[in-house]
């Protein structure tokens, strides 16, 4: 409940200040960190969404010309996502929005001894899921979770 809350309001500062869904800006985020442009598959497995999420992201994307997708030059079954200038300049004003919402929603609520054992949490989960994905790839739910009774 926390973390929705959290995204909800932290999102809704995004759109107010940067005319951005936190969506479009993990998409743009992604796409500045892999260089500027990416493969939709290893751009979805970056944000960790599947492709059906990331292609109706892409669209309303390429509608406001934030992005671009480009055929393959080798083969034109592949493709890549290319931020544009308006997507880099979109992606540079929201930075400081998002801070500053992650900020006032999150970072100001907590000291450093609590961020500190946060962050020693949020490791701890990060190499746990790494070890169960490296096991069994794919969902990784203990047997039976998830499913209806």
């Amino acid at each position: 409940m926390v973390t929705e809350r959290l995204r909800r309001r932290v999102g809704a500062d995004l759109r107010a200040d940067a005319d951005l869904s936190e969506s479009e800006f993990t998409v743009l985020a992604h796409l500045v960190d892999m260089g500027g442009s990416a493969g939709p598959t290893a751009c979805a497995a970056a944000i960790g969404w599947d492709s059906s999420r990331l292609a109706h992201q892409l669209r309303r994307l390429e509608r406001r010309a934030l992005v671009e997708r480009h055929r393959g030059v080798h083969d034109a079954r592949s493709s890549s996502i290319v931020i544009t200038a308006t997507g880099r300049s979109a992606h540079r004003a929201a930075v400081g929005a998002h801070l500053r919402a992650a900020a006032t929603w999150f970072g100001d609520a907590l000291d450093q001894p609590q961020l500190a054992g946060l962050d020693h949490a949020l490791q701890a989960l990060t190499e746990h899921m790494r070890r169960l994905d490296a096991e069994e790839p794919g969902d990784q739910r203990p047997e039976g979770a998830g499913q209806e009774r």
